[in-house]
């Protein structure tokens, strides 16, 4: 692995292709990003604006911002990364968050908040405010705007109030009856992460979130453990073998997830006394998730591999798995290029270099769209582009630019 060269292939991803793609739908007129995009790139659907992509955004321009200024990306405007993260971030502010700081699910592009078809609530999903959160610590953290710090410590306080006592949804998944979910530890571990690294900018105390999230950790790797996988989704009576919601594995959330684990513990925990169940669980993932027919890595799979299987009570999410299991989603892909890498960082276990590897030479003779730049996201199981909704009916800025700034990071 020559590190020097794949620094030069991301930076160059970076800001040759990604930035000036996702510069065109900055909407310079209200702020935020008008990312209702078809899958191919090239026709926007809506102005709707969804809370969950404009805190994605915001984060992604604060990282590009602090490598900007390290003179790691001298292409990029560091006057329009400026302008662009103080327009997303009033937006946010001014019309997202209301009431007792709580983020608004979907908005139009004036920030008139609008309610979620399915419950008939603005507040339809707290990974809503998740996202908000990490873009607007990032923001405040990359340009030292120390007057942001109380909406941001509020919203904190206010997401953790509603996590433990569960009062929130989880649109556009919600959680069926009866069960607790893998996601909700995990996108708290990466939230309070984001969310510490800002306070330390300001000299604040960190102890009480620097718990928190240690404890999701561990619920994490050892609650949601179940011999080499995560499971998903946990039901109450541990009656687990038989049903089809149960046993179905995601390999590209446990994979994101390890990373997710593994920074955190590096920088607040006991990394070694975790990093063999990390490690475990990321091979068990890619190895598990693998396409053996087309390559790439499979949505969903059961646990013991190949299709998810079991009874299904027939909720929306069970549905969802059946109907997308195959897909070959943007996410995972772009999650693999990073962990791996970090991974190896951390261990120097060969055998990780030879996942990335794997990975790279599929991702990147699938999903890139030579012609408009970006990547087209979403696509079947023999890598044709879909058309089919997966979450959001928007184009993601996120996932692949946010493990191409890791990557660099990394090697910077």
């Amino acid at each position: 692995m020559n590190q020097k060269q794949l620094f030069t292939q991301y930076v160059d991803l970076i800001q040759d292709d990604f930035v000036p793609y996702w510069n065109r739908f900055y909407d310079e007129e209200k702020g935020g990003i008008l990312n209702c995009i078809n899958n191919e790139g090239d026709q926007k659907l809506s102005d709707n604006k969804f809370t969950w992509s404009e805190g994605r955004y915001l984060w992604i321009l604060g990282r590009l911002y602090e490598l900007k200024q390290q003179g790691v990306l001298p292409k990029l405007d560091e006057e329009g990364l400026l302008r662009q993260m103080q327009g997303t971030y009033d937006f946010l502010t001014q019309h997202s968050i209301y009431g007792d700081n709580i983020c608004c699910y979907l908005l139009d592009r004036d920030g008139n908040k609008l309610e979620d078809k399915r419950t008939g609530r603005y507040d339809a999903s707290i990974f809503a405010d998740c996202f908000a959160l990490i873009g607007m610590a990032q923001y405040t953290k990359a340009a030292r705007q120390k007057e942001n710090l109380t909406a941001v410590e509020a919203l904190y306080e206010s997401i953790v109030a509603r996590i433990e006592s569960g009062e929130f949804l989880t649109e556009p998944y919600p959680i069926p009856e009866g069960y607790r979910v893998h996601s909700i530890p995990m996108i708290m571990v990466n939230t309070t992460y984001e969310y510490i690294k800002m306070r330390e900018r300001f000299a604040l105390p960190c102890e009480q979130q620097i718990a928190y999230g240690l404890e999701k950790v561990r619920s994490i790797l050892e609650d949601l453990y179940r011999g080499g996988y995560i499971r998903e989704h946990v039901s109450t009576d541990e009656n687990y073998e038989a049903r089809l919601l149960d046993r179905h594995v995601n390999p590209g959330h446990t994979l994101e997830d390890m990373w997710f684990c593994a920074e955190f513990l590096k920088d607040y925990g006991d990394l070694p006394a975790y990093l063999p169940r990390i490690l475990e669980l990321a091979r068990g993932a890619f190895d598990i998730g693998w396409d053996p027919e087309y390559g790439g890595l499979l949505r969903f799979v059961d646990r013991t591999g190949g299709a998810p299987k079991g009874v299904s009570g027939n909720s929306d999410f069970e549905r969802l798995i059946q109907d997308t299991w195959d897909m070959k989603l943007w996410w995972p892909h772009s999650e693999v290029l990073y962990v791996f890498l970090y991974l190896y960082s951390l261990s120097g276990e060969q055998d990780l270099l030879e996942r990335y590897e794997k990975a790279s030479a599929y991702v990147f003779s699938t999903f890139p769209n030579k012609e408009l730049g970006e990547w087209i996201q979403i696509r079947k199981r023999d890598g044709t582009p879909e058309q089919k909704l997966v979450a959001l009916p928007v184009k993601d800025p996120f996932h692949i630019l946010r493990n191409f700034i890791k990557i660099v990071e990394l090697y910077r």
